[in-house]
């Protein structure tokens, strides 16, 4: 089968498979974390990555600016696989941590497709600015887009994980004394309903560094969220409409 055949017919890497391939490698960088509801060592995960898998990091550099001029705040290079972060970012602060996340879900997700002669025909590094590091519900049309939305996926993913955000939710409502529906989020067309969703989300965003529309998103495709508005504009948000083409068989673990 031709190149262009193989490429025209990719199969989908949805949120759910991202998702468990953070799991993954979260299960096997902290074996014995379990359900903590904790967030992810990020400190830890560069050392295993670094030790066990020979990835090389560096955070000691001012990136270049891209072509369209914009500042690089990360970098992948696949060959060897070698992560950057600019050190305009000040170290494990929410901008640092969702650039390396990112970086770190294009090793994990796309290490074998990025490279000379792949699916991603990148010779040197996949370079991301502010625009790559930006929420998408969807996906750009193109390879790169799909690559650039699941390294998305992945970051907030591995930033959120599943019962860190139900704890980071449950002290949320208890310190805003949100009672109601206790452990999820109830939104309707009620404006009462839609003051309290943002006040769980931005006291989130505050305790985590987390982005406000990553959020949203990472609380609906947990189904934390319950959204039952008349006009929900969100309501395909995470299915197959959305699902990004790319199919992984590499793992990590």
């Amino acid at each position: 089968m031709n190149e262009s055949k193989v490429r025209s017919h990719p199969k989908h890497l949805s949120r759910d498979h991202i998702e468990y391939r953070v799991n993954n490698m979260l299960s096997y960088i902290f074996p014995n974390q379990g359900d903590d509801a904790c967030p992810p060592n990020l400190e830890k995960i560069v050392e295993v990555l670094s030790t066990k898998y020979g990835v090389t990091f560096s955070f000691s550099q001012e990136l270049c600016m891209s072509a369209v001029g914009e500042l690089i705040l990360g970098s992948f290079a696949s060959n060897p696989p070698t992560i950057r972060v600019s050190s305009t970012l000040p170290m494990w602060s929410p901008l640092f941590n969702h650039t390396l996340a990112h970086e770190i879900g294009h090793l994990v997700l796309h290490r074998e497709l990025v490279g000379k002669g792949k699916y991603i025909s990148i010779e040197k590094s996949l370079a991301d600015t502010k625009s790559q590091l930006m929420y998408r519900g969807a996906a750009e049309r193109s390879d790169l887009g799909w690559v650039e939305w699941q390294a998305n996926e992945f970051a907030i993913s591995l930033i959120l994980p599943k019962f860190y955000l139900q704890s980071l939710v449950n002290k949320s409502q208890k310190k805003l004394r949100i009672y109601r529906n206790f452990g999820t989020i109830y939104l309707d067309d009620q404006n009462i309903n839609s003051l309290n969703c943002r006040r769980i989300v931005k006291n989130i965003s505050e305790i985590s560094g987390a982005s406000i529309p990553f959020i949203w998103s990472r609380l609906r495709h947990l189904g934390i969220l319950q959204d039952h508005r008349s006009n929900n504009v969100w309501k395909d948000e995470g299915t197959c409409v959305y699902e990004p083409i790319l199919e992984v068989i590499h793992t990590l673990t």
